[in-house]
């Protein structure tokens, strides 16, 4: 399935307006006799979707009372019928995306595993399609992803969601409706109804919280007009097992180039992909786990080296790609030897890993000139091949989890209905989604010296890049002067808030 890129006029409506307000800022007061008054507040950010989200608001509220009272009446032990019906073999290809919901400009690559029920069910509409490695050829091709079975009164939930639609009074008076976004943050009360009672989580349990389902979670709530294309990259490696397992470095990238060669033409070319999420990369631990799975036997320094640099073509693609920028999770203990790919300097790719800052504020930007931030630093060896470091806004991080009072944020990947910290213990694989929703707001933030669609070409993306991570801190040399260690988490610097679905002080409860 492919995305009209030509989408990008009408996905931009009203972004004139926010480029305006972005332009403002408020001058600050006081200090002498008699006091200065306070300046006005700043006029609200106009919003780009133009939807009256407290109309919006009263509407998804009935919805949810009446979603309330069918499950209070439900009871499937009694019977199997109605509402309690399973519902089986429920495929991708049943459905398909709602481009009014999205920004041409905001086409993400989910590069993962695990995904298959929000791409099936949930949010279906936000999906522009589906693929998969085939290990037989080495190549992407097209996938159909199933769910076998689901009761009818959470079939009709989750479409009812995905298919809400915005009822509105046009200015010449005709009652008129549109697909929109419904923040999860609304529907906690349907969420805690269903994770307290066993019997009715249906899929949590069933299907689990896969890694790609933790990272989607992020991505699909705090980038609401995002569109995705998923891609199940299980047998990266196993795809090309003959040139592996007889340790031909050659015949190995070879294979590799074919692979990329088809994604670009199979995925990023027909989709229009702006974005690359990718929480995974290929180190020599996994060139020699994968080795001993797939061929038996070890390997020596040399030649997992080799192998791994093999892999460099897929690489290239996903991070030089005309007009896709790539963010990817970074590995630790980082080095040329151990960790060949990470090190490589690609334009169009961003790594990233995670340092603790509990309830340090950081500036917005991130500056801090020569003063050292009290924080848990990043590993100084790893400094020089990360681009970015994410504050993971946690306060302690065995479990209970506990995060500071505005942490990142995800929301359920199975069924979206509730909003809380995201747990990113020592993981960079969590990171990633949020650096790429920082992206897609940073880009936004621009918008008054640039079109607010404007894809992504080289100096964009540069012009991003050194947004992202201004110069401006020179405490840590290793940083090159550059102010890596960032928390949007802090600053909701988000689409989720820039867009006004949520207050810039709304805060989870923990």
């Amino acid at each position: 399935m492919s995305y009209d890129k030509g989408l990008r006029a009408r996905g931009g409506a009203g972004l004139s307006a926010l480029a305006a307000a972005l332009l403002l800022a408020a001058c600050g007061g006081g200090g002498g006799e008699p006091p200065v008054p306070p300046p006005p507040p700043p006029p609200p950010i106009t919003d780009p979707v133009g939807i009256d989200k407290a109309l919006l608001r009263q509407q998804v509220n009935v919805f949810v009372a009446e979603q309330k009272a069918r499950i209070a009446a439900l009871n499937c032990h009694a019977s199997q019928l109605g509402d309690c019906e399973p519902v089986r073999q429920l495929r991708f290809s049943q459905g398909q995306a709602v481009p009014e919901k999205l920004r041409a400009d905001q086409t993400v690559l989910l590069i993962d595993t695990g995904s298959d029920f929000p791409a099936v069910l949930r949010d279906r509409s936000r999906m522009l399609g589906y693929y998969r490695l085939n290990e037989a050829n080495g190549l992407v091709d097209s996938h159909d992803p199933v769910i076998a079975e689901t009761p009818r009164w959470g079939v009709d939930l989750l479409r009812g969601l995905d298919g809400f639609q915005y009822r509105f009074t046009d200015a010449g008076g005709v009652q008129r409706q549109r697909p929109s976004f419904v923040p999860a943050a609304w529907l906690q009360e349907l969420g805690q109804l269903i994770f307290r009672n066993g019997e009715l989580d249906f899929a949590s349990l069933k299907y689990g919280v896969g890694h790609g389902l933790k990272v989607f979670s992020a991505l699909v709530e705090n980038s609401p007009q995002a569109g995705f294309v998923m891609l199940d990259y299980t047998g990266l490696v196993s795809s090309q097992r003959a040139a592996l397992c007889a340790k031909d470095a050659v015949a190995l990238e070879q294979g590799v180039a074919r692979l990329a060669q088809s994604l670009r033409s199979t995925v990023l070319a027909p989709h229009g992909v702006d974005y690359i999420n990718m929480s995974a990369g290929l180190d020599t631990r996994v060139i020699e786990a994968d080795f001993q799975r797939l061929c038996g036997g070890s390997l020596t320094l040399a030649e997992r080296e080799r192998l791994l640099m093999a892999f460099r073509p897929w690489m290239e693609v996903l991070g030089t790609s005309p007009g896709t920028l790539l963010v990817q999770a970074a590995g630790m203990g980082i080095s040329p030897q151990t960790h060949g790919l990470d090190a490589l300097e690609l334009p169009h790719r961003v790594r990233v890993s995670l340092f603790g800052a509990g309830h340090t504020r950081l500036p917005a930007d991130g500056v801090t000139g020569s003063q050292r931030p009290d924080v848990d630093e990043p590993r100084t060896a790893d400094r020089r091949w990360v681009d970015v470091f994410l504050n993971d806004g946690l306060l302690k991080r065995e479990s209970p989890m506990l995060s500071n009072e505005s942490p990142l944020l995800e929301t359920s990947g199975v069924y979206g209905l509730d909003l809380f910290p995201a747990d990113t213990r020592y993981q960079t694989s969590w990171l990633t989604s949020h650096a790429l929703n920082r992206l897609m707001h940073l880009k936004q933030q621009l918008a008054p010296t640039m079109a607010p669609e404007a894809p992504l070409d080289a100096a964009l993306i540069q012009r991003m890049k050194v947004a992202l991570t201004p110069m401006g801190c020179s405490w840590a040399p290793e940083d090159g002067g550059r102010c890596k260690l960032q928390d949007p988490g802090w600053h909701k610097q988000q689409e989720l808030f820039r867009q006004g679905w949520l207050p810039a002080d709304w805060k989870p409860v923990q």
